[in-house]
């Protein structure tokens, strides 16, 4: 839980525009990671979720996976977003609910290339749901650098 409260804070004190949009991280399994946001800080023009901060919620969903991720294995990397790719598949009416999981291959893989090169690339794939069916997918890739890089 120690590392979720981190995560959590430092988004919220670094990023002031997640607390505006209400975002938070709400969930770590070691594997998976939620985060939400309610809908009507994130409305739009028709009612529904806006797409920027569907996204929004998706890189953060992602962000926060490779930061827990690299946390739990004992470091505390720099990690930002460096390609994302989104489709908006249908309107979200409800809470921005984004979520994500790394595989064992994939956290051997980004914990191995950060010991061994100071940095690691990444490619995640986050959804939000909306009753149950998938309303944005979203492929990103991050990049996690050790902050002495």
């Amino acid at each position: 839980m120690r590392n979720l409260d981190h995560v959590r804070s430092k988004l919220k004190e670094q990023v002031p525009l997640i607390t505006h949009m209400g975002i938070d991280v709400v969930a770590w399994d070691g594997s998976t990671v939620m985060v939400e946001a309610p809908l009507e800080p994130n409305l739009n023009t028709h009612g529904t979720a806006f797409g920027g901060s569907l996204y929004c919620v998706g890189a953060m969903t992602g962000w926060s996976a490779v930061h827990l991720t690299l946390m739990e294995a004992g470091h505390l990397p720099s990690v930002w977003v460096a390609k994302g790719e989104v489709e908006y598949l249908k309107p979200v009416r409800g809470v921005l609910r984004a979520s994500t999981t790394v595989t064992g291959a994939m956290r051997d893989t980004l914990i191995s290339a950060y010991e061994s090169k100071g940095r690691a690339k990444i490619n995640i794939e986050i959804v939000i749901q909306e009753e149950g069916q998938d309303a944005v997918r979203m492929k990103a890739m991050y990049v996690a650098m050790s902050p002495t890089e």
